[in-house]
């Protein structure tokens, strides 16, 4: 009788063991694989949160170099504290062109105003019916149109010379020392709503600054979004203030833009935007 011959095998605690120690393994490399992912995850949304910060200061910056004097106001501000809410909004008033007029300004009719040629520069050229302003001291020499410091352009003529003349239906109220007479686009605002900022046009002259509710719901608006992840508390970190000390020689607009990311990370960016202020 032949003996039994023995074959090598695992036993069932040998089996358990290698199951433990992979599944141990396993856990470990998931956990670290997780946390690497998580590390990378966070990075990105801390570099579009720096990106989104830089494009909205940049663009901001652009857009303001082309104010209007003294055309900067605020829907709330230090002086109204608590009262913006979850919104607050800037609006200004840009200018198409800028020139110089020759002669003083007239009193009585016909309202004609001789100006340097815009050809001369490149510069946009006034049509009927566009707004145009001589000395704004104020917000409100832009927005209300009682105060004849912003009129409308009834007829322009071009002529070969470099002297055109402007014709109004009415006279300004004040001569510029300077003569600067600029032509207007129309008013643009810039709204941060809760953790967004957007950018509002086409909406016209108002004499009360509308907010972003009244925005939202005014004919016509166009409505685009600019930046995401802010995260200021506007009753006592208002994303946008002036320096109401030099208004009548240059506007400085302090953007103080906190950024949250990741949940629970904020970063804090601070931007000056210096206007020149002398109409």
């Amino acid at each position: 009788m032949q003996s039994a011959k023995y074959q090598n095998a695992f036993t069932l605690i040998e089996l358990l063991l290698v199951m433990i120690i992979i599944g141990i393994l396993a856990v470990s490399a998931f956990s670290f694989i997780g946390a690497g992912v998580s590390i990378y995850s966070q990075g990105v949304k801390r570099q579009e949160a720096v990106a989104q910060a830089r494009f909205l200061i940049t663009r901001l910056s652009k857009e303001l170099r082309h104010a209007t004097p003294n055309s900067l106001r605020l829907s709330c501000d230090n002086n109204t504290s608590g009262a913006c809410g979850a919104q607050q909004c800037l609006e200004f008033t840009p200018f198409l062109s800028a020139t110089h007029y020759t002669n003083y300004l007239p009193t009585v009719a016909p309202f004609n105003v001789s100006a340097v040629d815009f050809e001369l520069n490149n510069l946009t050229q006034p049509q009927a019916g566009d707004w145009a302003t001589i000395y704004p001291l104020s917000s409100t020499d832009i927005y209300d149109e009682n105060n004849n410091k912003r009129l409308k352009v009834s007829a322009f003529n071009s002529s070969a010379s470099a002297i055109d003349e402007w014709q109004f239906s009415k006279a300004f109220a004040q001569e510029s020392p300077s003569k600067r007479l600029y032509l207007l686009s129309e008013p643009v605002s810039f709204c941060v709503e809760g953790q967004y900022l957007y950018r509002y046009t086409n909406y016209g002259f108002t004499i009360n600054q509308l907010d972003a509710v009244s925005l939202q719901v005014s004919s016509g608006v166009k409505r685009d979004l600019l930046g995401i992840y802010i995260a200021n508390n506007l009753a006592s970190d208002l994303f946008f203030t002036l320096d109401a000390l030099s208004l009548q020689r240059n506007a400085v607009l302090n953007v103080n833009a906190q950024m949250q990311f990741n949940d629970t990370e904020v970063m804090n960016f601070n931007h000056e935007v210096h206007i020149p202020n002398v109409p």
